[in-house]
C-alpha cells in the first residue's frame, strides 16, 4: 500500500509539495488529453458517416480564423496571472478578467468585419471549388463571432488553478464538454447533415465552459475592474507575446489559409482530418508544456532557481519519450490507422497523417520556447514566431509549386524545428552544455528523420 501511495499519491488532490503537484497536475492532464482526444476523434469518426470532407475543411477554415484574431490580441494573460508576483490576489484576478472580457469584445467585432469581407469579395476573388468559393462561409463566420465572447468572459480563476497545478477541474470540465458536445452534434446532424451542426456545437462547448469557469472553479467571484498600475504591469510583459502570438498563428495556421487557395475542397478536408489526428498527439505535449511544465518551472524560478537545470532536464527528457514514440506509431501505422476507420473516400488522408508524424519530433522543442519566456525574455518568442512564420509563408507555395502536396506536408511538419539552434543557444548558460549537446542530437537526428521520409514518398 505505501509503495501503491508513493508512485499514485501525486493524483490526488491535497498534496502540497511542488513534486506532488507536479505528478498531480501531469496525472490530471493525462487523463486530460486522452479523454478529450478520444472523444474528438470518436466525434470525427461518427461525424464522417454524415457529413463530406468539404464540412469538415469549413469548420477548419473558421476555427483558424478565430485563432487568428485570439493570436493578434494575445498579451500573454494567463502567463501572467501564473508568473506574477500578484496573480494570487483577488484584485489582479478581477483586473485580469476586465481586460480578457474587452478583448473578446474586440476579437469578436473583428470577426464580424471579416465575414463581412467575405461576403463582399469571395464571390469575385476567391478562386472556383475552393472553401473561399463557398456561399455559406461568410454567415458560418459571423455567428462564430459568439464563441470568442464568451471564452473572454470566462473567469480567470481558471488561470489561477493553473498556476496552483490544480488541474482536476480542468479534466472535469473539458471531458464533460465534449461529452456534452458530442452528443448535441450528433442530434444537431439528424436535422441538418451539414457544417451547420458543426457549427452548433462548437458554441454549445463555449457556453458550456464559460458558466463551468465561473461556477466551479474555485477562487474570487469576477466583476469589472481598473488598476492603472496593473494593466501598465500586464502590457510591459505582454507587448512582446503579442507580437509572438501573433507570428505564431502565422506560423501554425498559415498552412490552412495556404493550401485552402491551392487545394480543392475535398483535397483540403482530407488534410484537415490528417492533422485532427496528428494534433490529438500534439496536445499532449502542448498539455504538459502549459498545464505542467510552465507553473512548475515558474515555482522553481521564483523558489528554488538552483534546481531549474536538473528539473527541467527530468521533465524534458519524459517528454522526448513520449515525442518518439508518438513519431514512429504514426508513421508507421498512421495510413492503416485511417484505412480501417473511414470510408474509401478518406483513405488518402492516412499519407498525409504519417508525412505529418514528423512534427512529434519537433515539437518537443516548445519547453525550451516556453523556458525562456518564464525567465522573462518575452522578445526571444517574438524572434522566434517571426522566422517560423517568414519560413512557413515562403516555403509552402514554392514546395507546392516544385513538388507537390507530400513534400509541402513534410515541410509543414518540420517548419516548428527551424528555431530551435536559436533557443538552445540562449538556453546553454542556463542549461549546461549536457542539455545543449542532447538537444543537437535530438535536432539533427530530426533532420536525419526527414529525410528518410522523403526518400519513403
Amino acid at each position: 500500500m505505501k509503495r501503491i501511495r508513493s508512485k499514485f499519491g501525486g493524483l490526488i488532490p491535497g498534496r502540497t509539495s511542488l513534486g506532488a503537484k507536479v505528478l498531480q497536475a501531469g496525472g490530471w492532464s493525462i487523463i486530460q488529453v486522452v479523454g478529450v482526444n478520444v472523444l474528438r476523434l470518436a466525434s470525427n469518426l461518427i461525424l464522417t458517416r454524415y457529413l463530406v470532407p468539404e464540412a469538415f475543411g469549413m469548420m477548419a477554415m473558421i476555427g483558424t480564423l478565430l485563432t487568428a484574431f485570439n493570436l493578434f490580441t494575445d498579451i500573454g494573460l494567463t502567463q501572467s496571472i501564473i508568473r506574477d508576483r500578484d496573480g494570487e490576489e483577488a484584485h489582479f484576478l478581477r483586473v485580469a478578467w476586465t481586460i480578457k472580457l474587452i478583448r473578446g469584445f474586440l476579437i469578436a467585432g473583428g470577426v464580424l468585419l471579416a465575414a463581412l469581407g467575405l461576403w463582399v469579395f469571395a464571390p469575385s476573388l476567391a478562386p472556383p471549388q475552393t472553401v473561399y468559393a463557398d456561399p455559406r462561409l461568410p454567415i458560418l463566420v459571423a455567428l462564430s463571432a459568439l464563441a470568442p465572447v464568451m471564452i473572454g468572459a470566462e473567469s480567470t480563476t481558471k488561470e489561477l488553478l493553473t498556476r496552483r497545478l490544480q488541474n482536476w477541474r480542468f479534466t472535469v470540465v473539458e471531458i464533460g464538454t465534449q461529452v456534452i458536445s458530442l452528443i448535441a452534434m450528433v442530434i444537431f446532424v439528424q436535422f441538418s447533415p451539414t457544417v451547420w451542426a458543426l457549427l452548433a456545437g462548437m458554441l454549445l462547448m463555449s457556453v458550456i465552459k464559460m458558466v463551468a469557469s465561473h461556477l466551479f472553479y474555485p477562487g474570487p467571484w469576477m466583476q469589472l475592474a481598473h488598476d492603472r498600475e496593473i494593466r501598465d504591469r500586464l502590457w510591459h510583459f505582454g507587448k512582446f507575446l503579442m507580437g509572438s502570438s501573433s507570428f505564431s498563428f502565422i506560423a501554425r495556421q498559415a498552412d490552412k489559409f495556404i493550401l485552402a487557395a491551392l487545394l480543392n475542397a475535398t483535397a483540403f478536408g482530407l488534410y484537415v482530418i490528417a492533422q485532427i489526428w496528428a494534433f490529438a498527439g500534439q496536445a499532449f505535449v502542448n498539455q504538459l508544456a502549459t498545464r505542467v511544465g510552465f507553473p512548475a518551472m515558474s515555482d522553481i524560478i521564483r523558489n528554488r532557481p538552483e534546481d531549474l537545470r536538473r528539473l527541467f532536464r527530468k521533465f524534458q527528457n519524459a517528454l522526448d519519450v513520449f515525442c518518439f514514440g508518438a513519431f514512429v506509431v504514426t508513421f508507421l501505422l498512421g495510413d492503416l490507422l485511417i484505412r480501417t476507420l473511414y470510408e474509401a473516400e478518406y483513405h488518402a488522408a492516412g499519407t498525409y497523417l504519417s508525412i505529418l508524424s514528423l512534427s512529434f519530433l519537433v515539437i518537443r522543442f516548445r519547453t525550451l520556447d516556453n523556458l525562456l519566456v518564464n525567465m522573462g525574455n518575452s522578445r526571444s518568442a517574438l524572434v522566434i514566431s517571426v522566422v517560423r512564420a517568414i519560413s512557413i509563408c515562403v516555403t509552402i507555395p514554392l514546395s507546392y509549386n516544385m513538388f507537390g502536396l507530400e513534400v509541402t506536408l513534410l515541410v509543414v511538419a518540420m517548419n516548428a524545428g527551424i528555431t530551435a539552434p536559436y533557443t538552445m543557444i540562449l538556453l546553454r548558460p542556463t542549461l549546461g552544455d549536457k542539455q545543449f549537446l542532447y538537444d543537437c542530437i535530438w535536432l539533427v537526428g530530426s533532420v536525419l528523420a526527414a529525410v528518410l521520409v522523403y526518400l519513403s514518398l
